[in-house]
């Protein structure tokens, strides 16, 4: 056999063990996507116990105001009326899946309104999802004010 058909075949064979893995980390990457859609959607509906369900229990954001929130004071901060979402709209999206943990970076344009007072930001985010039960849940959250370019 040549060197290049033996190539050939040893390529194949990479190539069809590695369609099972492919095929589900694939799956895990749109299983995280419509997590965080899912996500977005909840806060802007003002769902307490779907976004409790979505945060683990040891979710930590650190918000680009520099302030640290922690599950139960994220969920008072998007539920509780001082902050209400009215519109995000994720794009540049990129999900990595290492196993059971996950990350998904990108941007967010958010339409708010802060105790009445309407706002729009655009923000850069990372995210950390873990698998959990057969479910993602965020784990870790840290975004920052975007800056225009120049």
């Amino acid at each position: 056999m040549s060197s290049i058909r033996a190539a050939r075949t040893f390529l194949a064979t990479v190539v069809i063990a590695a369609l099972p893995f492919a095929s589900a980390v694939a799956g895990d990457v749109e299983d995280v996507n419509a997590a965080e859609e899912a996500r977005y959607a909840v806060m802007i509906a003002q769902d307490r116990a779907a976004l409790a369900a979505i945060l683990a229990d040891e979710f930590i954001y650190h918000q680009p105001s520099g302030r640290v929130q922690d599950k139960a004071g994220y969920i008072e901060q998007v539920t509780g009326g001082d902050v209400r979402i009215k519109k995000a709209e994720r794009y540049d999206i990129k999900i990595n899946v290492y196993g059971e943990t996950a990350t998904a970076t990108g941007s967010t344009k958010v339409d708010v309104e802060l105790k009445g007072e309407p706002k729009q930001f655009d923000l850069r985010f990372l995210d950390v999802w873990v698998k959990r039960d057969g479910r993602w849940q965020i784990v870790a959250r840290q975004s920052a004010y975007k800056i225009p370019a120049k």
